[in-house]
């Protein structure tokens, strides 16, 4: 099993607006770099500056959850006691409770070195929960409860490693406990897996190629810091109210943009940095530019190390098509539907294989395909001919 398991985390940097970024999973990013810095300083040296803040963000977080969930039980305990004399608010309801909630269909997970962030969707019928209660058994012991939360997710630092361990979620309130989930097993930090061939055991397992030859990691490691710096430096122009300061905005878009310039004159092909850049750029024809670098990175990338698992396709695909899509939005929206109609026809089919390799691949529905068929519908009739 891989030491990390990060894709909503991924998600989360690389594309804030499409990503449902909870608490939860913002404080899991600043557990993951703290803990990939404890583990290898030497690569993470560039996080060093920041640990301060990180481990101050990931300390608050804890204890704002803890303090949440403490009153927010203390309260409902109170409601339920004074239900004869309290008419409740808009947050919480007097009445007794009358049943137990449902069991929670599914529990998700990300974890890194040792930490794991688990998630699940509230039960869809039985009485509304007050709280979760999540348990942690290794098979051959009774089970551990290591956390009780509000919110459907808790987020478990320092688990043991090298151990496989099985994390189920229980729902509760006054009436009762649910059922216990389906359980989510995992070992943390587990030895890559050796491989042999059952034809010839006594053969020496084949070494793992790295992904990327040793002399860019530098280079890639400071794309990557510039990256976490770009997301974070937009978030805070947000000025409240849909307002942001465009001024800002644009300082933090043209610092990013020359660290993504600097590798690519460095031969890197930095697809996802590409991709990042365009995703946020706000003048429509620089963006289409920048979707046609990516376009371009991603298809060398995936020339020089092909795609393997169901994950890779996916992504490989679903990239093509959505750099593609967007140049065509963007023509579309500068008036020319001739190139519009073009990009899209070349991006629809490659959504389309997108939409059927997403089950095998895990991956979330964004209705690229639907996105793309109804772009197509509002081109002016001359340009379907």
């Amino acid at each position: 099993m891989a030491k990390f398991h990060l894709s909503r985390i991924e998600r989360m940097t690389t594309n804030p607006a499409g990503a449902k970024i909870t608490p939860g999973l913002e404080a899991a990013a600043y557990l993951h770099w703290i803990t990939c810095y404890e583990r290898d300083p030497k690569s993470f040296a560039a996080l060093e500056s920041q640990l301060t803040e990180l481990r101050k963000e990931l300390a608050d977080y804890q204890e704002l959850t803890a303090r949440e969930t403490a009153a927010h039980l203390e309260l409902k305990s109170a409601l339920l006691e004074k239900n004869h004399d309290v008419t409740g608010t808009k947050d919480f309801r007097a009445e007794a409770v009358e049943a137990a909630p449902f069991r929670v269909a599914r529990v998700n997970a990300q974890f890194g070195w040792n930490w794991v962030l688990l998630d699940w969707d509230a039960p869809g019928a039985g009485g509304k929960p007050w709280g979760y209660r999540v348990y942690r058994t290794d098979k051959r012991s009774a089970s551990v409860l290591v956390a009780t939360v509000v919110a459907p997710e808790a987020l478990l630092p320092q688990q043991p490693e090298g151990l496989k361990l099985y994390y189920y979620v229980t729902a509760f309130n006054a009436a009762g406990e649910s059922p216990p989930s389906p359980e989510f097993g995992l070992m943390l930090n587990a030895p890559d897996e050796i491989e042999t061939s059952a034809a010839a055991p006594d053969r020496e397992p084949a070494k793992k190629t790295p992904r990327f030859p040793e002399h860019e990691m530098p280079t890639r490691r400071e794309l990557g810091e510039a990256m976490m710096k770009f997301v974070q430096k937009l978030g805070a122009t947000r000025l409240g109210d849909d307002q942001e300061d465009a001024v800002m905005r644009r300082v933090a878009t043209e610092e990013y943009r020359q660290a993504v310039e600097q590798a690519a004159r460095q031969n890197l092909e930095v697809s996802l940095a590409w991709h990042t850049l365009a995703v946020w750029t706000e003048e429509g024809k620089e963006r289409i530019g920048y979707f046609a670098r990516a376009l371009e990175c991603r298809r060398a990338e995936s020339t020089a190390n092909p795609p393997q698992t169901a994950v890779e396709i996916w992504a490989h695909t679903h990239t093509q098509a959505d750099c593609l899509f967007e140049i065509g939005r963007v023509h579309f929206h500068e008036g020319a539907p001739e190139t519009a109609r073009r990009f899209l026809c070349e991006a629809l089919p490659l959504a389309q294989q997108a939409d059927a390799l997403q089950a095998a691949a895990e991956a979330k529905d964004d209705r690229l395909e639907g996105r793309i068929a109804e772009l197509l519908l509002r081109l002016p009739e001359e340009s379907r001919a």
